[in-house]
């Protein structure tokens, strides 16, 4: 059993050994004066039982949820708050005094914060594309239905990922235009003649893309979820061309600080240690 001073917390993903969260999150207890830790939980799919029975068992206060476990953790947890309802996807859990696992999603907001921040939040009415179809997708397809834009595309190569992620936003009442695009470079082509704003809320980089930032209008916007390695390419190569552009630094930095005001219940989290902290892990 943890007492109240000890304050646990961890990360679960695949293959996340160099994660900067850890950095951030710890300098985050450190500078709220509470002494804890934040382990980098990285599991294989077989393993996720085991680790769900020591979350309800204490070892941890709170974890974080990324990649590839965003949609199976939430289906886990005995209950969903705001938007990790809406989209099916927890990057935030918390564990009772009762042992009861929540789970949340501060993805949409992260991303929304990191965006505005840089002043490239849409304004009502643009035409969004994002690619991808998993939890940070989700998360960004929401955040964008309330600006709110025009259109979103969700473009994904498993076009059944696309149509799962639209069909769960709208049967939680998400009520917006967002269509399913076909991974095809000449339909792509027409496309992103028109896009406001362009996300890849993927792991996949610049090769990989089924367009170049080269082709965007000029007043086009691109983000990108990454934040490793550095610079993102997508992001550079939008900047080579003068779009206006940000990659996965602040999102990261805002969605994890919104996932420590839920572990901790403070109002004022220290944002200024994480991101200090988070710049000596990444470099410039």
């Amino acid at each position: 059993m943890l007492s109240d001073d000890d304050f646990p917390l961890c990360l679960i993903g695949e293959s996340i050994a160099s994660s900067p969260s850890r950095a951030m999150q710890e300098a985050a207890l450190r500078a709220s004066g509470r002494p804890g830790t934040y382990e980098l939980v990285s599991v294989a799919p077989p393993q996720l039982p085991g680790v769900l029975h020591e979350l309800r068992s204490g070892r941890w206060r709170g974890a974080n949820v990324t990649a590839p476990y965003k949609l199976a953790l939430a289906a886990a947890c005995d209950e969903l708050e705001g938007d990790a309802q809406l989209t099916g996807a927890v990057n935030t859990l918390t564990v009772t005094s009762d042992s009861r696992l929540l789970g949340a999603n501060t993805d949409a907001a992260g991303f929304e914060l990191a965006l505005s921040a840089h002043g490239l939040w849409p304004v009502a009415g643009s035409r969004a594309l994002v690619v991808g179809a998993g939890g940070a997708a989700a998360a960004i397809v929401l955040a964008l239905t309330r600006v709110p834009v025009e259109r979103t595309t969700v473009v994904a190569r498993r076009i059944n990922a696309a149509r799962a992620l639209i069909d769960t936003l709208a049967a939680a009442g998400v009520t917006a235009d967002i269509a399913v695009g076909l991974w095809d470079e000449d339909y792509l082509e027409r496309l992103i003649a028109t896009a406001d704003i362009v996300v890849n809320a993927t792991s996949a980089g610049l090769s990989d893309m089924p367009f170049t930032p080269a082709r965007l209008q000029a007043s086009c916007t691109v983000a990108d979820v990454r934040y490793r390695p550095r610079p993102v390419d997508v992001v550079a190569a939008a900047a080579e061309v003068g779009l206006r552009s940000c990659d996965g630094v602040d999102m990261l930095l805002h969605q994890g600080m919104l996932s420590f005001r839920r572990w901790t219940g403070d109002d004022d989290v220290p944002y200024a240690a994480a991101r200090r902290a988070l710049e000596e892990e990444l470099g410039p």
